[in-house]
């Protein structure tokens, strides 16, 4: 079981396996997992981005990739963090590389007035 700060990877997979498989019943706690996993990537290295945008965005590529996890490869754990993680960089570069755009636009706006 999920505790509080602490994903049971042996659960976690067994859940991922049944909910691939159909069965409905495991959804609540395997969503749960992912949350949970997706609030501690994000508390852990402090990306600063949009918290709820961030959290669809985690979990609309986690039911993309769910399919392609497999366990032979390394554990459930693993592979969710490493998507998780990279997809926070993706979406903080995205948002850094924007600000950066808008703040260009206003200087070189602000320098043509002058």
């Amino acid at each position: 079981m999920a505790s509080k700060n602490y994903i049971d990877n042996d659960r976690f997979e067994v859940c991922i396996r049944l909910y691939l498989e159909g069965d409905e019943s495991v959804s609540e706690e395997l969503f749960g997992m992912f949350n949970l996993l997706i609030e501690n990537v994000m508390g852990a290295f402090g990306f600063d981005v949009d918290k709820e945008d961030a959290v669809q965005e985690c979990f609309l590529l986690i039911i993309k990739v769910l399919k392609n996890f497999n366990p032979e490869n390394g554990s459930a754990f693993n592979f969710f963090t490493t998507v998780i993680l990279n997809n926070l960089k993706l979406i903080y570069t995205k948002h850094k590389k924007y600000a950066e755009k808008i703040k260009n636009y206003e200087d070189l706006k602000s320098s043509q007035r002058n």
